[in-house]
């Protein structure tokens, strides 16, 4: 896959709406793990951008390694 890599911050709520960690996954990481990146399916041809391919990122596939915890602080 070529492109350019972003971090990816990820970010989890209990049910109740309160803040619960927050992760950060370098942009390293992700060029060295393609697999996170799955491609979606063509929008249709009546979309207005038909043809347009995204992706979805399957979290499961990030190397623990490549995971960085933000919030909260010290926690593992």
């Amino acid at each position: 896959m070529a492109g350019i890599y972003h971090g990816l911050f990820l970010v989890g709520y209990s049910r109740r709406g309160s803040l619960r960690r927050i992760d950060y996954v370098p942009a390293h990481i992700l060029q060295t793990a393609p697999e996170v990146f799955e491609p979606r399916s063509p929008l249709s041809v009546k979309a207005k951008r038909a043809g347009w391919r995204g992706f979805n990122y399957n979290l499961e596939k990030i190397p623990p390694i490549g995971i960085k915890r933000v919030y909260p602080p010290n926690a593992s």
